[in-house]
């Protein structure tokens, strides 16, 4: 059963592709003069954006599904609502169950927005808190645990990137290389674990 909020992750990683087709296209044209490493770096950043805003997306329906009693509760993990939130919601509630929902929606997604879904463990922890268990054995039968080593490869990269500008760290002053080879690689990796989980939700 695919979720509703897979569409939305195919046309990011499009986007992610086309930063790769841009960096491609820019070395071309200038005939390796100027390369496309950095827009290689933002595709693979955005991918792995992609796959934090696909789980975001999925967790946030399921809670307000359970909130709105059209699911059961997860495993017992905490979303952490603040008492005068929870009195928001139930006040909406008396304005009618729509009010209730639109209410409830807005206050989980700014709780949710404190926390990023792109490690294994963490989109583990975040879909059994909703009811989805044990997703990486669900969706990967027998391959799990190399889906998450190449996740966290993915990830980490992006970290280096976004956060100490993917310098070399064995060479200081350079820059680590990036091909276009590796970037669409790591597109595809974020690509065929998002469908995985899909699949499985």
């Amino acid at each position: 059963m695919s979720s509703t909020r897979y569409k939305d992750f195919v046309k990011e990683i499009e986007r992610a592709r086309d930063l790769v087709g841009l960096g491609q296209s820019l070395s071309s044209l200038t005939q390796g003069r100027v390369g496309g490493e950095d827009l290689y770096r933002s595709a693979l950043v955005h991918c792995v954006a992609a796959l934090d805003s696909y789980i975001h997306g999925v967790v946030l329906d399921r809670a307000v599904d359970i909130l709105m009693m059209r699911s059961s509760a997860g495993s017992g993990g905490k979303v952490g609502l603040p008492f005068v939130a929870i009195g928001q919601i139930f006040t909406a509630a008396r304005s009618g169950e729509a009010s209730m929902e639109i209410v409830a929606r807005s206050i989980i997604a700014e709780r949710l927005a404190l926390e990023t879904y792109q490690r294994p463990d963490d989109i583990g922890s975040a879909l059994a808190m909703v009811g989805i268990s044990k997703i990486w054995s669900i969706a990967f039968a027998g391959e799990a645990g190399q889906r998450k080593i190449d996740l966290g490869l993915v990830v980490s990269r992006r970290n280096r990137i976004v956060h100490q500008c993917d310098l070399d760290p064995l060479n200081p002053g350079s820059i680590t290389p990036l091909s276009d080879i590796d970037a669409l690689a790591s597109i595809t990796t974020i690509e065929e674990i998002v469908t995985g989980i899909d699949k499985a939700v």
